[in-house]
């Protein structure tokens, strides 16, 4: 009778166990911060496996045991919380943000590292800087916001290549470009075209609101980690993944227009010209007075047409549209990131214009508890339609309104464009949008696929295959009516096909041995090969016998084939050391073994390395607790890192089979090489300076200094040898400055917040050493407008100096020599010197700014540079005193200041017919001083209130407008074009600087 009763009790005791069970627990999950509702939480009854997940609202239900237990809410950037669940069935949490998850993390060249930590230089540029940027290619978002690199865009055309550099030059002849790396993946970054003219970059392929953050790694602790590929600084591109929590889509639209940054060279005007046209012929003695002139000189000027070819060439009509759809989420286990995006833009120019569709997938999971993989997948397809451009093509839009006179007509009465009675060496450009092709489309496919596997505990093996894709696709179509294929060719096609498989394989071990709570040390062992093959073809003719035919295969005469491979080669080994102490003192040190087949075998295996140490300061007890120095760090690296940057097989000599000898197949020599080719070597110092004042201002201050030697210098030989350079290991080069950055809270004022950063940078360049020849003497370059020598900067300026105008004769003066103490009217009679200012600046940087106010924010930002010249490449012709204004070129419209009758202080010498003085040649009345500040962005934006959203089932919704290169500022105005030019400091026939001025809207739900 006991036992029965023993078990009944038991019985019952799980029965009442078993129902108790069945207790739900509710509630409502929300931000400490502002009350919002957090979805996506992750709730979990401590020691079970019973759980749930906060829906859009941030509410959530579950069943819990009778005798209470615990609750886990934990959600990635917010501090987990545990609350016993006592005798309560409504549980309501307000989650705070976990300081320590949200520490700045930045992208190095093999993971992430807490800012904090990290003894390089690096600047990241997150994705409130990247996102609804109306750019056509992702590289011109880092203009101004980066300290340390200069960004020009020396063509205005929509997709094309911007010149970057970091830190000045590290080679003279060899390659001056960054490396990108865009999920892990080395990609190529250059132009993609052949045929063409104008350029298109690789970059054009990125859609910029799947970008998460870009960070630049500046010096050799960062750099040294990519061996050679490093030597002119790196560029992380990371894009978007997926974040644990439901399912979040997102769609951005964005709409506007786009004009000329800064206006088009202000020209003669009709009047204008006719009259200086008379003069000249007068000042040249062809005529006794303007009557006479007018005479027997009469021009074909119909007295009314006054044509403005600067307006004319512009497209009126250009717009900047993209529309954007992604959706993201996953769980503790999965995440996944999706996209679709299209971008069209128009360039300034009538005919050109750009457009990409693009398309992304990220995925990440944990097979199991010791196993992640992961997937990063980006496919797009981009057309350019571009224009001649960088010099005077005969049918290019920027040459019309420098060769094209004011007084002909662009159309005839009729409307149609006027091609029979144009003056001048160039066609009118109108004609060319709807009969010419000039057509380049770019297919790429970027994947990274990596293996992360716990092997044992805190050691981890990494392996990483990443494959970038590129096919390009070029069509040029002449007409057979008009340009540079009119009879007797009857029009003209030529087509070219290029692809480039790149791929790279990296398997890395990392090992984390915590010492003890003071000692950490983590050391990585990385085997990294990449492999670049390229193929190309190409083929055209001319003469098409019907219209409607566009292609090469209807020409009837053949005249062009080309096809041919290369490939490239790395291999490395790489070694990483890190060691912290107490979280104060942190040591960064790697050694790289790299081989590279553009080298002979013998000469291809080149050894690179760093150090750099970081100091916390304000890590130290006699500092806790000061509100006043928040942070401090000082820093410093020393490391040495390569350069490859020469075309392929340059150290071969080559035989070229591609000739012709009285009508047979000839052999003839190709190439001079040197088999003797190897690195080039850069020894970079920084020191740097981290501070915190108040909790709201930040402080940075670096000193760099980089020693370039055995540089890849193309040496001038004697034209006896039948070459005209070889590449040899000859030569150093300095550059060094300063990097500083100040940003903080102006105003925190309730709702009010003013923050503002600003950043510039300082490049001393100097050319150290050069060859030598037999007698001792400096092998350098010189030509007609720079020189490279020892002691001065790369590429300075060379030339005679500009004296101004003989007020007695109107002659035009040239200083003698360097002391400016005699002037002279014989250009032969003027020695070249030194003229101030490099190709490249020597101060640049940015300013950022940001307001905020009940959810309208006003962001600005703005670039600034100065200490460079620029040349003006076309003013030859276009401030010639006459040579050329009446034939061949139109004049700046400055040209009209000029010398007319003793005692003129003009501008301009005397105006004269076919001008002999030679006052257009090559001095520095052309060179001008490159100084500007612009307007790169502002944007006015409100982000409406999380009620408002949430009443209409959205997440958030944001409206704004924005102005991209917005305002210029010259300091020179007599600069005539756009002062953003390429490395090479001149001026050329490009499209300008673009601007745009948009509406946007962001949505997520």
């Amino acid at each position: 009778m006991k036992k029965i009763l023993l078990m009944g009790l038991a019985l019952f005791a799980t029965l009442s166990l078993a129902l108790a069970q069945d207790r739900t627990v509710s509630g409502k999950v929300t931000s400490a911060d502002d009350g919002s509702a957090i979805p996506g939480v992750n709730i979990i009854v401590k020691g079970t496996t019973t759980g749930a997940v906060t829906d859009i609202d941030g509410n959530y239900k579950l069943s819990v045991p009778a005798s209470g237990g615990t609750l886990i809410f934990s959600f990635i950037g917010l501090e987990s919380q545990e609350v016993e669940i006592g005798s309560r069935s409504v549980i309501d949490v307000a989650m705070e943000s976990d300081a320590e998850q949200l520490s700045e993390v930045v992208v190095t060249g093999f993971g992430e590292r807490e800012k904090a930590e990290y003894t390089g230089s690096i600047t990241q540029v997150g994705t409130e800087g990247i996102e609804n940027r109306p750019v056509n290619t992702i590289d011109q978002v880092l203009q101004g916001s980066v300290p340390g690199l200069q960004l020009s865009a020396s063509s205005g055309t929509p997709g094309a290549v911007q010149d970057i550099r970091i830190r000045g030059l590290s080679s003279l002849t060899a390659s001056n470009s960054p490396l990108f790396v865009i999920d892990g993946v080395p990609v190529n970054s250059g132009t993609t075209e052949r045929g063409s003219t104008g350029s298109f970059s690789a970059l054009a392929s990125l859609n910029p609101n799947d970008i998460e953050s870009m960070s630049v790694l500046k010096d050799a602790t960062a750099t040294a980690l990519y061996g050679a590929r490093g030597a002119n600084g790196v560029i992380i591109i990371t894009t978007k993944k997926g974040k644990s929590g439901k399912a979040t889509i997102s769609f951005n639209a964005q709409y506007g227009t786009v004009d000329r940054a800064t206006d088009a060279p202000n020209m003669l005007s009709a009047p204008q010209w006719d009259e200086l046209y008379y003069e000249g012929l007068v000042n040249a003695g062809f005529a006794a007075d303007i009557a006479e002139a007018q005479a027997n000189f009469p021009n074909d000027w119909d007295g009314v047409t006054d044509t403005d070819w600067t307006q004319e060439v512009l497209n009126t009509e250009a717009v900047s549209q993209t529309y954007d759809l992604s959706i993201n989420g996953g769980n503790e286990r999965t995440n996944y990131y999706a996209s679709l995006a299209y971008f069209q833009q128009d360039g300034v120019n009538i005919g050109s214009n750009f457009d990409r569709f693009s398309g992304k997938v990220n995925i990440g999971t944990y097979v199991n508890d010791k196993v992640y993989f992961s997937n990063s997948f980006n496919a797009s397809r981009g057309v350019q339609n571009g224009q001649l451009e960088g010099s005077a093509y005969f049918g290019s839009p920027d040459a019309a309104y420098m060769f094209l006179r004011p007084t002909d007509r662009p159309r005839n009465a009729d409307g149609s464009v006027n091609i029979t009675d144009i003056n001048g060496v160039i066609w009118n450009p109108l004609y060319f949008p709807d009969n010419d092709i000039r057509e380049i489309v770019q297919f790429r496919i970027l994947n990274n696929s990596q293996l992360k596997w716990e092997l044992i505990e805190n050691l981890d093996f990494v392996s990483t295959l990443g494959i970038d894709y590129l096919n390009t696709e070029e069509h040029t179509y002449n007409n057979r009516v008009y340009g540079g294929a009119a009879p007797p060719e009857f029009g003209s096609s030529y087509m070219y096909w290029s692809r480039t498989l790149n791929y790279v394989w990296k398997n890395q071990l990392n090992y984390k041995w915590e010492i003890n709570s003071n000692n950490v040390l983590d050391i990585s062992a990385v085997y990294e090969a990449q492999k670049n093959d390229y193929k190309t073809i190409a083929t055209g003719g001319y003469g098409f016998a019907a219209d409607g035919l566009y292609y090469p295969s209807s020409v009837g005469t053949p005249d062009f084939t080309s096809g041919f491979v290369n490939d490239w080669a790395i291999n490395s080994i790489t070694g990483l050391l890190t060691y912290s102490f107490a979280n104060k003192l942190f040591v960064d040190a790697s050694i790289r073994s790299e081989g590279n087949s553009r080298f002979a075998p013998e000469y291809r295996w080149g050894t690179f390395w760093a150090a750099g140490a970081a100091y916390i300061l304000t890590e130290e007890a006699f500092l806790s607790g000061n509100n006043v120095l928040t942070f401090t760090k000082f820093r410093g690296s020393y490391g040495k890192t390569g350069n490859a940057g020469v075309a392929l097989n340059s150290y071969q000599s080559f035989l070229s089979y591609s000739g012709q000898y009285n009508s047979l197949p000839a052999v003839s020599p190709g190439q001079v090489g040197n088999s003797e080719l190897t690195w080039e070597n850069n020894f970079q110092l920084s020191l740097g300076l981290d501070v915190g004042l108040w909790d709201r201002l930040d402080i940075g201050i670096e000193y760099y200094n980089r020693l370039s030697t055995d540089l890849l210098f193309n040496v001038p030989l004697s034209r006896t040898t039948g070459f005209a350079n070889q590449t040899q290991n000859l030569g150093e080069m300095v550059n060094k400055g300063w990097e500083v950055v100040i940003k903080g809270d102006i105003v925190r004022a309730g709702d009010f917040v003013w923050n503002l950063g600003i950043n510039f940078t300082t490049v001393d360049n100097e050319v150290t050493k050069l060859p030598r020849d037999g007698n001792n003497e400096e092998i350098g370059i010189e030509t007609s407008t720079y020189k490279i020598t020892e002691g001065q900067p790369a590429y300075i300026w060379y030339m005679p100096t500009w004296a101004g105008v003989d007020p007695a004769n109107g002659d035009a003066l040239w200083y003698t020599d360097d002391t400016e103490s005699a002037t002279t009217n014989d250009y032969n009679a003027a020695e070249d010197v030194f003229q101030p200012g490099a190709r490249i600046a020597t101060l640049f940087g940015g300013i950022d700014t940001r307001l905020e106010w009940r959810g309208f924010y006003l962001t600005a930002n703005i670039y600034y540079q100065t200490g460079n010249y620029v040349w003006d490449t076309w003013g030859r012709y276009n401030q010639s005193d006459g040579q050329f204004t009446y034939n061949i070129a139109n004049g700046y419209a400055r040209q009209f200041d000029r010398w007319q009758q003793p005692g003129d202080n003009a501008a301009n010498p005397r105006n004269v017919y076919g001008n002999p003085s030679n006052s257009n040649n090559n001095s520095s009345r052309r060179l001008y001083d490159g100084t500007f500040l612009r307007l790169r962005n502002v944007t006015l934006g409100y982000d409406f209130p999380t009620e408002w959203v949430n009443k209409a089932k959205l997440q958030s919704a944001r409206l704004y407008i924005m102005g991209n290169n917005f305002a210029t500022w010259k300091r020179d105005p007599l600069l005539e074009f756009d002062p953003e030019v390429g490395g090479n400091g001149a001026l050329s026939l490009n499209p300008g600087v673009l601007k745009t001025f948009s509406v946007g809207l962001n949505l997520s739900f």
